[in-house]
């Protein structure tokens, strides 16, 4: 009856083998339909990993006897030193027989070349870099070892770490309790009797089974137990297969006969150890962001069609790196994480915005955290004389040109300032310097035009020193300065805000020098004399509270004329510190001075080129923002806008 149900067996784990391997033909077979027909790929949008497969296939395993073996380690296993070479036996069973097909091949076995019970034996798996193990399978041809250690390293076989430990008794030959009474010990004594005599199985798990469907095999926990580059099991203590009290009976069915006889030709009792098949069942470490491998040291990034399971990913979802450990170049807008096996996100990397302008950026945590946790890329030397985090920006000596996108390769075209009439560049800065977007150059007193190329209305002399200020009525020569117009009785001057008005008594009758209304008052010129203003002073930000302002803003004078019935001032605002009805924006924008005296002079002073705080009343009805003599006119410091800005926070009482 033994051999009977030993044979009935076989035959059903035979016929198993034979289904199974039709269908994974079958699934194989689909799997190459759907790549060669172009399907989309499963790592689109989701989490993917390499299929599971012998990592031994293709692989040459080292053996190591005290007989003798085909490998070489620095040290031997073995307690007595090894017999002389002659005596071992020829190698008709190489260790290449533990990993060819067993479906092909299922009477092929390796032998040890071990002499006695009493000797060990090593067989090791070297791979040429980090791969994931799952689980360790041995079909014994031989009955199971005794004692026997499985050990992984993830060091190149520098140090070594037990994967677990089998003994019959676990405290006699490793100190350690047996997991049956003790679960979670690192030694068993399952798997270690002699029976079956032969295709006796082994089997390690490298995660925990209780623990393997919750835990994430992509997540540092499970990847600190997945990992190994060289794999190597160690013989310690073989054992002889029990002889039995009774001789099996004679069988009736020929297939049992066939299968009993097969299983007794060449007894392994020669060898101590002898196995059928070595599965180590793993894939290529890619963090789940790869479908497939190809070989380590290739430069092809083709799919191989080998059962070598190959090492280097062939990465998606923006990363890079032989395991997908990085991101791609120009994809590092935050950090690098590993995809989510459970929940099936990809966790893909993000690429930076350089606009075009770098092939690189870095991650910078200092980044990520002011943001948010949204953006933490920093492109990497920007080019088309582009700077800034994201290449957004020109750099020194360059500025926008508006009319071509910010991805343009040129966006960023050169400053033009004119040598005489631009400010020379700041201590350590080369070149001229203009405004990064507007293109506008730091001009002398005086001189105006984008590139500072010549004088501003009503100044004359361009040259180094800038430009000065004529002395004439209306307007003078730009080049000599010589007054151009004369007044005649309707006329009025073009004077710059804050000039004085010169002594033209001799040009006007008695009769026309009536009182002006009210609405003329500004003309300033129907009455002579020297001029005074008595600047505001601004000694803190309560200043400020006392009057009401309407409006507070910081601005740069860009010129100043007399209409007439009114004076206008063009004015750049740099800053809106406050608005009331009126909704500022940056930009130009015309302001009205209404506190002309009664001499004729315009105060407060606004000098063109000059960045002032101002603060005033709208004008009602027109939305006018005016200039009084309540008004605060006080040259910008930075000592100014630290004050107001204090002020501001902290508000008016």
């Amino acid at each position: 009856m033994y051999v009977v149900n030993t044979a009935e067996t076989r035959m059903k784990v035979f016929n198993m083998n034979v289904k199974g391997r039709h269908q994974m033909l079958v699934a194989l077979c689909w799997l190459l339909f759907v790549t060669r027909s172009g399907a989309v790929s499963r790592c689109v949008d989701h989490a993917c990993s390499p299929p599971i497969r012998n990592l031994a296939s293709g692989r040459t395993l080292i053996t190591l006897s005290c007989c003798c073996g085909n490998g070489s380690f620095h040290s031997s296993p073995c307690p007595h030193p090894p017999v002389t070479p002659h005596l071992c036996p020829e190698e008709t069973h190489p260790s290449t027989h533990m990993t060819d097909d067993p479906f092909l091949h299922p009477d092929t076995w390796w032998a040890s070349g071990a002499g006695t019970a009493e000797e060990q034996d090593e067989i090791r798996l070297d791979l040429e870099t980090k791969f994931c193990l799952s689980h360790v399978v041995l079909v014994f041809r031989s009955p199971r070892p005794a004692a026997m250690a499985i050990e992984r390293s993830v060091d190149f076989g520098k140090t070594w770490e037990a994967l677990k430990l089998f003994a019959q008794n676990c405290s006699m030959e490793f100190g350690l309790p047996d997991d049956f009474t003790q679960p979670g010990s690192l030694c068993t004594s399952r798997y270690t009797s002699a029976t079956p005599c032969s295709r006796g199985e082994v089997i390690v798990r490298t995660l925990d089974p209780s623990s393997a469907k919750t835990l994430d095999p992509y997540s540092p926990e499970a990847l600190a137990r997945l990992t190994l580059t060289n794999l190597r099991i160690r013989l310690l203590k073989a054992q002889t297969c029990p002889t039995p009290l009774n001789p099996p009976p004679v069988q009736t069915n020929p297939t049992a006969s066939a299968l009993t006889s097969i299983s007794n030709v060449e007894s392994p009792a020669s060898a101590p150890y002898a196995i059928y098949t070595l599965l180590a069942r793993g894939t290529c470490l890619c963090h789940g962001h790869a479908e497939y491998c190809v070989p380590h040291n290739s430069s092809q990034d083709t799919k191989q069609d080998s059962n070598m399971v190959s090492g280097r990913c062939q990465c998606t979802h923006h990363t890079a790196g032989d395991h997908c450990e990085k991101c791609a170049p120009l994809y590092n807008d935050r950090p690098w994480r590993p995809a989510n096996s459970s929940s099936g996100e990809p966790n893909p990397c993000q690429k930076c915005q350089c606009h075009g302008h770098a092939d690189s950026c870095h991650f910078s945590q200092r980044a990520w955290l002011s943001s948010g946790l949204t953006s933490g890329g920093i492109c990497d030397d920007c080019r088309h004389n582009t700077v800034g985090r994201r290449c957004q920006r020109c750099r020194h000596g360059y500025h926008r040109r508006p009319s071509l996108p910010l991805s343009s390769p040129h966006t960023c075209t050169r400053c033009w300032c004119d040598q005489q009439g631009s400010l020379p560049p700041r201590p350590g800065e080369e070149g001229p310097w203009c405004h990064p977007r507007s293109g506008q150059c730091h001009c002398k007193s005086g001189v105006g035009g984008t590139s500072c190329s010549h004088c501003l209305p009503s100044y004359w002399g361009f040259g180094e020193e800038g430009c000065k200020p004529c002395t004439c009525p209306v307007s003078c020569d730009p080049i000599t300065g010589q007054c151009l117009d004369s007044y005649s009785n309707n006329q009025v001057f073009n004077v710059p805000i804050g000039g004085k008005i010169p002594d033209l008594d001799h040009m006007f009758t008695i009769d026309e020098e009536v009182q002006w209304s009210k609405e003329l008052a500004v003309s300033a010129l129907h009455y002579t004399g020297k001029c005074s203003c008595k600047e505001k002073k601004l000694r803190s930000a309560s200043d400020l509270c006392k009057t009401k302002h309407d409006y507070m803003i910081k601005a740069s004078v860009l010129s100043a004329h007399d209409k007439g019935s009114h004076a206008e001032v063009q004015v750049k605002i740099r800053k809106v510190l406050q608005s009331g009805k009126v909704t500022l924006n940056l930009g130009t924008i015309s302001i009205y001075p209404l506190s002309w005296t009664s001499r004729g002079c315009t105060c407060p002073i606004l000098n063109p080129g000059m960045e002032y705080l101002l603060a005033g009343p709208e004008e009602a009805g027109t939305g006018r923002l005016l200039v009084t003599m309540q008004s605060v006119v006080v040259p910008w410091t930075p000592r100014l806008g630290l004050l107001i800005s204090e002020g501001l926070r902290n508000g008016c009482p």
